[in-house]
């Protein structure tokens, strides 16, 4: 099934969103332009508006996620780096902070930013416009001794297009998310005392800005890796978030060049043992994944009025994907699940 192309605005003449699924990336994601009943008040917008780049970088070695999110109203950021091989936890830190702290760029993909910066951990994500990758800086611990230290590339050029989603939300709400994987990765990464080359791996980020529910909850499944052939391969599935609409679905495949659209996804995992093995497939049948957690990147806050449980296993994602009657092994392909529920 091919999928439209990402229209040249979030709105239409009417300032209306233009709900559905595409294939591309839009130009900016500006909440401000939504008008009649999306155009939330001023303090609406503060509680709901929430944004965020995470990015994930993986070779057999070693696998790298970060994340810089923006609430509105508080910062945050995280990294967190896994030795493949031995399953061991190289390093894995996460920051709150104050607004000033943090910035996320209205562009989602082409002059795409995102940073956080606090004493103890900086993180960068930024593709200036018109250039071909996106640049990954993460420094954690002191400048003279840092513990966990990323420069990292994602080519995004000649890679396969980005799927963009906008989604309804309830209370009037509108959530834009696009995802790119399958990319290839260049750089290095360097904590536990070792140093670990990205080049040739694989990896994707996740762009989202949404005037998002004050409950909000989902599962994810992000892979980035290679067929048994050597051709690029990364999938991205959720159940519980942008499905509100027939029309609406971040689910996909990335294969060599090309991106396919999914069916919805059908998780099923141990929340209260997340270490133990995740079995995740669509329901059309063309992805069938066993996942094995080698170690999990976890948050539980409680503030009052704000609370999140949040946790991300790191690990292997093994199975099939069927495209056009022909069924091809997954076999050990870097990843994540995650388990999301927020009040915020």
């Amino acid at each position: 099934m091919a999928l439209p192309p990402a229209p040249t605005g979030l709105t239409d003449e009417s300032g209306a969103p233009r709900f559905g699924t595409y294939e591309g990336a839009l130009p900016t994601v500006d909440l401000a332009r939504l008008q009649g009943p999306y155009a939330l008040s001023p303090l609406a917008r503060l509680a709901r508006h929430k944004r965020w780049l995470y990015a994930f970088v993986a070779t057999r070695e070693v696998a790298l996620l970060s994340a810089v999110v923006d609430v509105g109203y508080s910062a945050n950021a995280f990294s967190m780096a896994v030795d493949l091989g031995t399953g061991a936890v190289l390093h894995d830190v996460s920051a709150l902070g104050l607004p000033p702290m943090v910035s996320v760029s209205l562009a989602p993909d082409d002059g795409v930013e995102a940073q956080f910066r606090s004493p103890g951990l900086s993180v960068r994500g930024a593709r200036p416009l018109g250039a071909d990758r996106l640049a990954l800086a993460v420094r954690a611990g002191t400048p003279v001794r840092p513990k966990l230290s990323v420069a990292a590339e994602l080519l995004c050029a000649g890679a396969p297009p980005p799927l963009t989603v906008v989604a309804p939300v309830e209370g009037h709400g509108v959530n834009v998310t696009m995802k790119r994987a399958g990319l290839l990765s260049f750089g290095e990464l360097t904590a536990g005392g070792k140093r670990y080359v990205l080049d040739g791996g694989v990896g994707g980020f996740d762009y989202t800005r949404g005037h998002l529910a004050r409950h909000t909850a989902w599962r994810w499944a992000f892979g980035c890796g290679r067929l048994a052939d050597g051709t690029p391969v990364g999938f991205n599935l959720v159940q519980g978030f942008n499905e509100s609409r027939a029309d609406v679905n971040e689910n996909a495949l990335w294969v060599g060049g090309k991106l396919h659209p999914l069916g919805r996804a059908r998780f099923s995992w141990r929340k209260d043992e997340v270490l133990d093995p995740w079995a995740v497939e669509t329901d059309d049948g063309v992805l069938k994944l066993a996942f094995k957690p080698l170690a999990a990147h976890r948050e539980e806050r409680n503030l009052g009025l704000v609370k999140s449980h949040f946790v991300q296993p790191v690990g292997l994602f093994d199975g099939t994907v069927t495209l056009d009657g022909v069924s091809r092994p997954l076999s050990k392909i870097p990843g994540v699940t995650e388990d999301q529920d927020v009040l915020w």
